[in-house]
């Protein structure tokens, strides 16, 4: 008798870089963004506890051509990362219901990033106050 196997349709090797793969394979590569930042924030916290030599270098970095360039890129990644993610979060939550009515998922969306927009500038002002009180 003869071992029935199932079926296993062919997969081109470059399935993600085709539709409707695409979108989400650029989404989860901003997550290699996020991760960078991240890298260049710890590199700065490592910087300061090793002295104020090492933070003065640190510094002098972040003022370059090329920080700037890295962190102008690094600033339309997260800003790609953020809305996508607000834009995929209302189609993996429960309904949400508002006033006996669903709340549409664009709603969502505009405000999930209205909200980080508005905690960014937030952020950015007491950065500014606390820098000028100093």
């Amino acid at each position: 008798m003869s071992e029935r196997r199932p079926y296993v349709r062919a997969q081109p090797r470059d399935w993600w870089a085709r539709k409707p793969y695409l979108g989400y394979t650029l989404r989860e590569l901003t997550g290699a963004g996020v991760a960078l930042y991240g890298g260049i924030l710890l590199a700065g916290l490592i910087s300061l506890a090793r002295g104020p030599d090492a933070f003065e270098g640190f510094r002098s970095f972040l003022s370059s051509r090329l920080s700037l360039l890295i962190h102008l890129l690094l600033l339309a990644v997260m800003i790609w990362h953020v809305v996508t993610w607000f834009q995929t979060m209302p189609k993996t939550m429960p309904k949400l219901i508002a006033g006996g009515q669903h709340v549409p998922q664009q709603k969502l969306t505009v405000a999930g990033v209205a909200l980080a927009a508005l905690c960014s500038v937030a952020l950015i002002v007491l950065v500014v106050a606390v820098g000028a009180l100093s």
